[in-house]
């Protein structure tokens, strides 16, 4: 557009209106046209996207908006808080009936056309916040309409005129005015009593179209409206070619030993990447035990997924790729990169992405370095090709209400996604959890790959296709038994004395809490005086973990005593693993760290810890009826060959199955059918989910563990002094992956509580001694430390 034909009506300072609502327009056709779903039609939800962009932030023509951007910071303050200022409502109410006029042109969505005006008005209505129960934004009050009344009256009518001429040139197909506009603001009532009754009807339903809908409409408008802010109109996906064979070629430059470990993963390998794709298996898994190779098969199995898609529909899969702990997400994101790098293809960050809440906000593009404000945005918006996040950050993507997790819900459409340690979701989850990735897989057009060796029942057999033939694989299995000395509890004194330690072989001790962990390393301590013990739990600032588990795995201790934090995806391998009783997927997965190479036969002993109260352990941080089951199965056992695992696991699942119930779950899935995504009366909604409840309230500790730390702090407390909070924020973001290497969560109830410095608990250098062990962590007081 010509700048002397604006309205001078503006956006966003230096920015016109008419050029942010064209420019999100722009954006969002890009991002819709990037993806097919099974939605509505394609082309259907471009326009209507695209329509909904031109009219979201048309309340900013209002004299109020206006003199809003042009006060000073202590004008605008309290220019805020006044309802005439906010631009949504009047938006939302305009781009309602802009889109209900679009709707009547298409005779085909009669059953939809009472909705999509209402899905326009609720994702303009709420495009800065969270989305809530749509029953309650299907009601305006009078005050409300008055506030409507009082922003038209004070538009500009020249301007205004400008302005709609301009958005019909961007491809609105009303002319609007304030007369028009008018005549929405007298309607609006009457047409969401409407919606209401059709609400009703939705909600009798249990059918998730209309969750996936709004969500996918409100993330492609919050994207589009915030990318266009920061970055842009300029900027687009183009095809990243990833050939099918990348992982051949890489393994082809790899020297394997000849042992029957690596046939086996070998075997697998070829198994998984010679069988038959079939678009029309949406739910896939790859069910192996440990070790054998699954997170290089299923890369290699969705890049083939993926360029068999491309040629056959002309879109461009991304793969994403989840885990559920922080501490395996950087040894399968350096997977990744090895196997690009090893194919000379560029991994700057538009190709490969690494996001959790600790990323680092860095994005490049080939040659190009983006800021801090735009990297932010790139990296939340998962512009990427290949992306290793976290459970997390997936699964709250899929059930939020929350704006900054579901801006990248568009992005999930047309996506290959990797589920690594599935067995991880808590089984409370499962009903929900296969809901929600059944909708996404058909109703996204993508493509669900479960990786795991203890496939929890979530999908039924006839609901999920096997890439392997799991059996043969273990069957074939003798690395490891369990040894389950279950017949009377133990203390931990007791423990100790159990083996003979100095009998040639490497001993891993998995304990339940940080208090026994603590315990028994410094009873080992005691017991083998002049050896080298590695301790590990989350009480460590996690600089140190990742330092403890690089030695690990130079084979260099033969000693180790850990919590859970090391049962999933950890690459490390001891000839004895002594785990306290858990439940039995936990079990099995700490049997992967034992003799994971095949190097000699492992044992793996199952005990059960008590304090000394006599308590067990285990009744502190496990359901007691996962607890039972475990050991009901366990104790008909004098030892179990690994070849059997599969067996007492579908054993130990179907006992899950029947003996517990998820009312948690099915609350949130009813929430889901009913749209209801908050509750202001505490009832259950779409926000109360929440993929891990830790069980006791933690506080985040700071810890100068090293000059690093000292000058990290230092740095940290120097964002003070930046009095712009978004600049102060992406300040931060430049150093906050490795700030967070120094920082653990404590009990909240510790006696010895560090002084409140800037947010954190905060632990200095010269009193380091007071509250932190360099051994063994934070030192708690006078309470139970649980993790």
């Amino acid at each position: 557009m010509n700048t002397s034909c604006f309205s001078s009506l503006y956006s966003h300072p230096n920015k016109y209106l008419e050029d942010h609502l064209s420019g999100s327009a722009h954006l969002i056709e890009k991002f819709s046209d990037e993806s097919s779903t099974n939605l509505l039609d394609n082309k259907l939800i471009s326009r209507l996207t695209k329509v909904i962009a031109l009219c979201h932030d048309l309340g900013k023509s209002t004299r109020y908006f206006q003199d809003y951007l042009s006060a000073d910071d202590s004008e605008k303050k309290n220019m805020k808080s006044m309802k005439e200022t906010h631009h949504s409502l009047i938006s939302a109410v305009i781009a309602f009936f802009v889109i209900k006029e679009e709707i009547n042109k298409h005779a085909a969505y009669n059953d939809v056309k009472t909705l999509l005006p209402f899905i326009a008005y609720i994702v303009v209505k709420k495009h800065h916040g969270n989305l809530n129960d749509v029953v309650t934004e299907a009601s305006l009050d009078d005050s409300d309409i008055d506030t409507m009344k009082s922003q038209l009256q004070s538009i500009d009518e020249e301007k205004f005129s400008i302005l709609s001429d301009n958005l019909v040139k961007a491809g609105l197909d009303v002319k609007l005015d304030k007369n028009t506009i008018n005549y929405y603001i007298e309607n609006i009532k009457n047409e969401l009593r409407n919606v209401k009754r059709y609400i009703r009807r939705i909600n009798e339903k249990s059918d998730l179209s209309y969750y996936i809908l709004i969500n996918y409409i409100f993330s492609l408008l919050i994207d589009s409206d915030k990318s266009e802010v920061v970055i842009g109109r300029d900027f687009s996906r183009s095809y990243v070619e990833l050939p099918s064979d990348l992982v051949d070629k890489y393994k082809s430059q790899i020297s394997y030993k000849e042992n029957k470990i690596n046939s086996l993963r070998e075997d697998a390998y070829r198994e998984v990447n010679s069988s038959e794709i079939n678009f029309d298996d949406r739910i896939l898994s790859i069910n192996l035990p440990t070790g054998l190779g699954k997170t290089l098969t299923s890369i290699s199995f969705a890049l083939r997924l993926r360029e068999k898609l491309y040629k056959t529909f002309n879109k461009n899969y991304r793969i994403i790729y989840s885990l559920p702990f922080l501490s395996i997400i950087e040894q399968n994101f350096q997977e990744f990169e090895k196997i690009l790098k090893g194919n000379n293809i560029n991994t700057s960050t538009n190709v490969l992405l690494k996001h959790h809440h600790l990323s680092e906000m860095k994005y490049t593009d080939d040659d190009t370095e983006f800021d801090t404000d735009s990297s932010k945005i790139m990296i939340e918006g998962w512009n990427s090709e290949i992306i290793v996040t976290t459970f997390i950050q997936l699964f709250h993507t899929l059930l939020s209400n929350k704006n900054k997790s579901l801006r990248k819900f568009h992005r999930i459409a047309n996506s290959i996604i990797i589920l690594d340690e599935i067995q991880s979701i808590p089984f409370y989850y499962w009903k929900l959890v296969k809901e929600i990735l059944q909708a996404v897989a058909f109703k996204l057009n993508s493509y669900v790959i479960f990786v795991t060796a203890t496939q929890p029942m979530i999908f039924g057999n006839d609901e999920i296709r096997q890439l392997t033939d799991k059996r043969k694989y273990f069957n074939q299995m003798d690395r490891v038994v369990i040894k389950p000395v279950l017949d009377k509890n133990i203390h931990l004194s007791e423990l100790v004395d159990m083996f003979d330690l100095k009998d040639g072989r490497s001993y891993l001790f998995i304990l339940n809490t940080i208090a026994s962990a603590k315990q028994f390393y410094e009873l080992l301590k005691q017991k083998l005086p002049d050896e080298e013990i590695v301790y590990m739990s989350t009480h460590i600032v996690p600089f140190e973990r990742l330092e403890r588990i690089e030695l690990i795995k130079s084979k260099k201790v033969k000693y180790a005593v850990t919590t859970q934090l090391v049962e999933a995806g950890v690459d490390i391998d001891f000839d004895v693993v002594v785990r306290d009783i858990a439940p039995l997927d936990s079990i099995n997965q700490s049997a992967g760290r034992c003799n994971r190479n095949w190097q000699k036969s492992g044992e793996v002993y199952v005990v059960s810890l008590i304090d000394e109260s006599d308590k067990k352990y285990s009744s502190r941080i496990y359901d007691k009826v996962m607890i039972n089951i475990t050991e009901k199965i366990l104790s008909q056992y004098d030892e179990i060959g690994e070849k059997d695992f599969l067996n007492i696991i579908d054993r130990y699942y179907t006992a899950i199955s029947e003996n517990l119930s998820s009312d948690a779950a099915i609350n949130i899935l009813n929430a889901v059918y009913k749209l209801k995504y908050d509750s202001d009366d505490g009832t259950p909604s779409i926000s109360k989910f929440k993929l891990i409840d830790d069980g006791y309230y933690k506080v985040d500790a700071y810890i100068e563990y090293n000059d690093e730390a000292i000058e990290l702090w230092q740095r940290y407390l120097e964002l003070k002094n930046v009095k712009n909070l978004f600049k102060r924020r992406n300040i931060f973001n430049e150093f906050k992956a490795d700030f967070y290497k120094y920082v653990i969560s404590i009990p909240e109830k510790t006696e010895n509580m560090p002084a409140d410095v800037e947010g954190f608990k905060y632990v200095n250098s010269d009193s380091i001694n007071e509250y932190y062990d360099k051994e063994t962590g934070f030192i708690t007081k006078g309470v139970l430390s649980i993790w």
